[in-house]
């Protein structure tokens, strides 16, 4: 006989389940927007810590619209959500709009009615992760240009 799992499993589950603690820094186009909704959909063994936005296949303030518009068509209120890097350290940003049209995820039409960014800067939250779980692993998923991870870096470099 087949479990249905459902999103309460780790909270009424007798098993104590370790999830995964993940952040993922992204610039959602269409196919981040894939990415997003397969790790909401596997929170069972994820804990998603934040999404961290970075401008890339479209600009920054796109970005960070898209991944809010896909939390919430994904029902994802309780994952916070960043605005990171506008653009790249070292050369002009270029992006894809001729792949994923004006906004990134063109051919939808997606609304933002409730969902809210995160007012702290994704660079920060990462830091702030990684002091908060130290003794922990936590993966960052990095889907997009990798400006919000260098400059952690170079921020704080142990």
């Amino acid at each position: 006989m087949k479990r249905k799992l459902d999103h309460n499993f780790r909270k009424s589950s007798a098993r104590k389940i370790k999830l995964k603690k993940i952040i993922i820094d992204t610039d959602p186009g269409q196919d981040d927007a894939i990415a997003l909704m397969t790790a909401f959909g596997a929170r069972n063994e994820l804990q998603i810590l934040g999404v961290t936005c970075v401008a890339g296949n479209v600009p920054l303030k796109l970005t960070t619209i898209n991944a809010l518009k896909i939390c919430e068509l994904s029902g994802i209120f309780d994952v916070p959500v960043f605005r990171g890097s506008a653009a790249p350290l070292k050369r002009k940003l270029t992006t894809a709009e001729h792949v994923h049209g004006k906004t990134g995820l063109d051919g939808t039409d997606l609304l933002l009615k409730k969902k809210k960014l995160d007012p702290k800067d994704a660079v920060d939250f990462i830091i702030e992760c990684a002091t908060k779980f130290k003794e922990e692993k936590v993966t960052i998923c990095a889907l997009g240009p990798l400006t919000n991870i260098a400059k952690v870096l170079i921020k704080k470099p142990d």
